[in-house]
Formats: C-alpha cells, structure tokens, sequence
C-alpha cells in the first residue's frame, strides 16, 4: 500500500458516516437497502471486471438489482449505447476520467450512476476524484473509498457529497 493510499484510507475511516449520520433520504435509503444488505446477489447482473475488487463487484450489483438498472457499461473508451443505467469507469488514467465522462455522459439515463473504479489509489486518483465531483452537473457523489458514486438526478436540488462506511 503506497503512502497516498494509506493516508487517503485513514481520513476516509475519519470522515466517513454510516446510514444514521447521513440527511439525505435517498443516501439513507441506498445505504439501507444496497450497502447494508446481505442477501444472495441476482445472478442477472453479475458483472466480473479483472481489476475491481469482488466486493465492489458484488456493490455494482447490489446497485443494479435494487434499481433495476438493466444496461451497465464499462466505459474505456468511446461507446455508443444508449440509455445506460450505470457507466463504470476503470480506475487506470485517472486523467482520462474527465473527458470520457464529458464525452459519454449523454448515454446515462435520467436516473442512472456513474461508477469510478480506485478514487484514492494514488494522488492522481484522488485530485481526478476531487475535479469531477466539483463539476456542475453532478448534483451528488459518494466516496465508498474504493469506488465513487455519481449521481445526477434533478431532483436533487442542492449538491451534496457523502462519504459513506462500506
């Protein structure tokens, strides 16, 4: 574990709040119902990426069973898939992030989530993260440590940015 890792990992472990510290109805829902639950995986939404962590893995398919996201797309390159439910972002060029997000982002649906793969795996990583959640069209984002969230939803009225025990 490189040094930025291991400092990252520490103020995560400071910062970050279970379902009862959040004020968000949707975040204490989502850690309720998808980071809290224990239940057997649909298999219908298995997704096996070589470099995400199995826990991650089995997340993105808690997110998609509970939403009932049909369509995750991992994103590397350009695509052309319309009305994704989740974009999955891979944690390699952290640099890239910006731009495949600007370039793809007209694929998410309305209510749909874009996964960020190693938000703290190096300070590149980390400034990448910080960069992205400030953007103007991101109304919430949620650092899980290992991966971040992104939601646009309009009904979301004020940004807002959780960190979450996972």
């Amino acid at each position: 574990m490189i040094l930025h890792n291991f400092i990252a990992y520490v103020e995560y472990k400071w910062k970050a709040k279970g379902r009862h510290g959040t004020h968000s109805p949707f975040v204490y829902d989502f850690a309720e119902h998808v980071l809290l639950d224990k239940e057997l995986l649909n298999k219908e939404y298995l997704i096996e990426c070589g470099w995400l962590p199995l826990k991650y893995e089995n997340l993105i398919c808690r997110i998609a069973t509970y939403y009932n996201y049909k369509k995750v797309l991992l994103l590397q390159s350009s695509a052309n898939s319309k009305d994704v439910d989740v974009l999955l972002l891979p944690e390699k060029e952290p640099g890239k992030w910006m731009s495949l997000l600007d370039e793809q982002l007209h694929l998410l649906n309305r209510n749909g989530i874009v996964i960020l793969s190693g938000i703290h795996k190096t300070a590149a990583h980390s400034k990448a993260w910080k960069t992205i959640i400030k953007q103007p069209q991101v109304r919430m984002s949620i650092d899980l440590f290992g991966v971040g969230l992104l939601l646009f939803r309009e009904e979301f009225k004020e940004k807002q940015h959780f960190v979450l025990k996972y």
